[in-house]
């Protein structure tokens, strides 16, 4: 215990790390059908790049993606050069807009899952616990926004798309402690850091 609140910095460790960040916010056109927009994703997954996005609340009406880069520790992580082909080809293509995201004053991105376990049954999380965690943590300046993840990878010789309720928890890097102690609280398994500050990309998971 630490100021009467339990220390939940040493339940998760490090497990996958990749050098360098690439977090562009992707907007598809006007009117365009989340349907629509995730199939695109998911078609640029290949056996070699999966896709992990966090899907946007709309927009009038249309949806947008923050492109993940999402450590594994059995394959590695998506290059930066792969992602950025994949943005110019839906730019270039389907008439996207890749926009640069985050704030350089808030250089921390949290990707936290909401659903406890991957099965579709198990209790599921809202963004409002996510806030009143991370304040019982002793977070300040943190913006949380509402999202939906998604990921698509090839698993035996055909894609898979697997897809959560999630928040993108976004301050500087003393949120980092707060975010783990959330994510235990919530009984997340992992959750994934973008630290611009650091130049890195990484992945813990609970022990």
């Amino acid at each position: 215990m630490t100021n009467g609140k339990p220390a939940m910095h040493g339940l998760y460790e490090e497990v996958a790390a990749t050098a360098g960040v690439y977090q562009p916010l992707l907007v598809p056109p006007a009117g365009t059908r989340r349907v629509d927009a995730v199939r695109l994703l998911v078609a640029a997954c290949t056996t070699r790049v999966a896709i992990t996005a966090a899907i946007h609340q709309p927009v009038d009406g249309t949806p947008r993606f923050t492109l993940i880069r999402d450590p594994s520790v059995s394959d590695g992580a998506p290059g930066i050069g792969d992602y950025t082909a994949i943005a110019a080809s839906l730019k270039d293509n389907h008439g996207w807009r890749v926009l640069e995201s985050g704030d350089p004053s808030l250089p921390v991105t949290v990707m936290l899952g909401l659903r406890e376990g991957y099965g579709k049954q198990a209790a599921v999380h809202d963004a409002a616990e996510v806030r009143a965690l991370l304040g019982f943590y002793g977070a300040t300046g943190v913006y949380v926004s509402e999202v939906h993840l998604m990921c698509a990878r090839h698993l035996d010789d055909q894609v898979r798309v697997y897809d959560e309720p999630g928040v993108l928890i976004v301050g500087g890097e003393p949120i980092v402690p707060a975010a783990t102690g959330t994510a235990a609280r919530l009984r997340q398994r992992r959750f994934v850091v973008t630290d611009r500050d650091q130049n890195r990309t990484y992945a813990l998971r609970h022990r």
